[in-house]
């Protein structure tokens, strides 16, 4: 339980970095080949909105994240896998479907988290739970659906890394 919490939060980090990188490359716009993430394996983690991670158990006393003394909430969590090769790629982390360079210790399948959404298909409202979804005309018939905040993003969908 402790790795596994410990391996998402790394991913965690390196998915926050990866969307800054993204940010300043020009790359915020989706492309044509992206596609949505089908939010297949969602469950409710603990979530800490402070630090914009899901802290391990042992990180978190009396409802309380240890390290920015955030409230920390039962939040419902997208939960993708994917392998993350470090070392291959010139120093630059990528996320591939399989082990892309069968060297020790390099390529490790790691869990990939991203906090679901509901977002109206007409208004474009969003919360983080269904019922929160607070439309922005009163009288919008949109349909509601689940997304994920890596929505597009390879293993939430769009491509792997090359």
């Amino acid at each position: 339980m402790k790795t596994t919490v410990t391996a998402s939060l790394v991913v965690a980090l390196l998915a926050g970095l990866a969307w800054a990188q993204d940010m300043g490359g020009g790359m915020g716009a989706a492309k044509a080949q992206d596609k949505a993430c089908d939010v297949a394996k969602a469950e409710m983690r603990d979530y800490c909105p402070g630090c914009s991670a899901w802290p391990a158990a042992d990180k978190i006393e009396k409802g309380v994240c240890k390290a920015c003394k955030g409230k920390v909430e039962q939040a419902e969590t997208c939960v993708k896998s994917c392998f993350v090769c470090p070392k291959m790629h010139g120093g630059v982390v990528k996320r591939h479907a399989k082990d892309c360079c069968g060297v020790k210790g390099c390529c490790t399948e790691t869990p990939v988290l991203a906090l679901v959404s509901y977002k109206c298909d007409a208004c474009g409202a969003s919360a983080r739970k269904e019922t929160d979804v607070k439309h922005k005309d009163g009288m919008c018939s949109g349909k509601i659906g689940k997304t994920c905040a890596e929505s597009t993003k390879f293993p939430h969908g769009g491509e792997e890394d090359k």
